[in-house]
């Protein structure tokens, strides 16, 4: 309760979920808009020519291709070039930017426009916004789950910890394939690939789930929902035993799908 108390007054003032994204959005787009200040003409064609460049390069297939290319068809080629950490860290990086980038392209017209109509503009971006908040804050996890592994001397824990951060980058992944084929991040080999990989992954961790559940300590104490203290399944062996005597009576109901005679 005393924890409960501490937090609470957090989300009174700041709101819920939805808000805390929306002020991590904006944060973005503010620290997104912070890199040309100063810039002189030269240097921002410089950077509208790279953005260009790179939407052209992604949308027109030429990374998709590559990959193709460097696969050769090969799945285990396309876990080894393409979903290992570094690429799992690009992928996820990238996503974020292209988003900040591409919402921050339809709201520049806001400085020109009447306060109410700025409004309307950016309301209109307000689903992207949090979405682009919500991805920045999946990275920002993989990125702190891949600082804590790499601090781990053991050997066999660093091996199921790297399968495990492995597992959760993949599957913020595959989440989102559909943006990433869209936006010519991944060729359909390395996406077909990411699902593939994911479930040779939880194969390895299976004989270490136990372990890896009992690592966070859970006690009795945190236990909050009666439905984890057991109580549900002798509920449901209650039941059952209940119709299976009811059944032998002979006045169990009649079954509506009685099988044709």
């Amino acid at each position: 309760m005393g924890l409960r108390a501490d937090l609470d007054i957090y989300v009174t003032f700041e709101g819920d979920n939805n808000i805390l994204l929306q002020l991590v959005g904006k944060r973005l787009l503010a620290d997104y808009a912070r890199q040309f200040t100063g810039k002189d003409a030269k240097q921002l064609a410089a950077f509208a020519v790279g953005q260009t460049a790179g939407k052209l390069f992604h949308g027109a297939g030429m990374r998709q291709l590559g990959q193709a290319v460097s696969d050769f068809g090969s799945t285990a080629r396309s876990v080894e070039k393409g979903l290992r950490a570094g690429q799992q860290h690009e992928l996820l990086a990238g996503r974020v930017q292209q988003m900040i980038a591409d919402i921050a392209g339809r709201l520049r017209p806001a400085s020109k426009l009447s306060r109410e109509d700025a409004a309307a503009l950016f309301n209109e971006n307000q689903s992207e916004l949090i979405e682009a908040a919500r991805a920045h804050g999946e990275l920002l996890q993989w990125e702190a789950f891949t600082d804590a592994i790499n601090r781990i001397d053991d050997t066999d824990t660093l091996r199921v910890l790297t399968w495990l951060r492995d597992l959760f980058g993949l599957q913020l992944i595959e989440k989102h394939l559909a943006w990433y084929l869209i936006n010519g991040r991944l060729s359909a080999q390395r996406g077909a690939a990411v699902s593939s990989y994911i479930d040779r992954l939880c194969a390895r961790l299976r004989p270490h789930a136990q372990d890896l559940v009992d690592a966070f300590g859970y006690s009795p104490e945190h236990i909050r929902a009666s439905i984890a203290t057991g109580v549900e399944d002798d509920r449901q062996n209650e039941a059952a035993a209940y119709y299976e005597a009811l059944k032998a009576s002979g006045a169990a109901p009649v079954p509506e799908k009685k099988p044709a005679k």
